[in-house]
């Protein structure tokens, strides 16, 4: 059975975010060498919302010529994590603490998209859920879903070589 839609089955339109926020969460993205590398763009990002769409290439396929499923667990991470970096004070930071994958249907399709929502936002913990959609032909058809819960942290320092 395919489950398809063309819209999030979670909530209505989120609202507008910061643009100072925005920033910092547009600048920690583009860090990232692994979206860099496949190719993913942040599309959409409001209170509680992030949208993250990845192109299909030879670098992100399985065997089968799908995306492979490693590559949805990430993007569904990372569009849940940014989510949820929009409910955090500027001066924090978030790590997964975990998450969980259901792929739904095979990730077959010219696009990936995945969009993560904020269930919960507390002081340390944050719950978040992401939707992932293969585009084929125009068509959205939903291929996983994803829960996760992050860790707030006061502070963190990036890594340096």
């Amino acid at each position: 059975m395919t489950v398809t839609s063309s819209t999030s089955t979670l909530s209505a339109a989120p609202a507008p975010l910061n643009a100072a926020i925005a920033a910092k969460i547009r600048a920690s993205f583009d860090s990232q060498g692994v979206m860099t590398h496949w190719g993913a763009l942040l599309t959409g990002l409001a209170d509680g919302f992030c949208e993250i769409t990845l192109p299909f290439s030879d670098k992100v396929n399985q065997q089968h010529g799908f995306f492979h499923g490693g590559v949805i667990g990430a993007i569904a991470d990372s569009a849940g994590g940014y989510a949820g970096y929009t409910r955090i004070s500027p001066d924090h930071e978030l790590v997964t603490a975990e998450y969980k994958l259901n792929i739904l249907a095979p990730g077959q399709g010219d696009t990936l998209i995945g969009r993560g929502h904020v269930v919960k936002s507390g002081r340390s913990l944050i719950v978040a859920t992401a939707e992932l959609f293969v585009v084929d032909q125009g068509k959205e058809t939903l291929c996983a879903l994803m829960q996760q819960t992050l860790f707030v942290l006061n502070t963190l320092s990036p890594r340096t070589n």
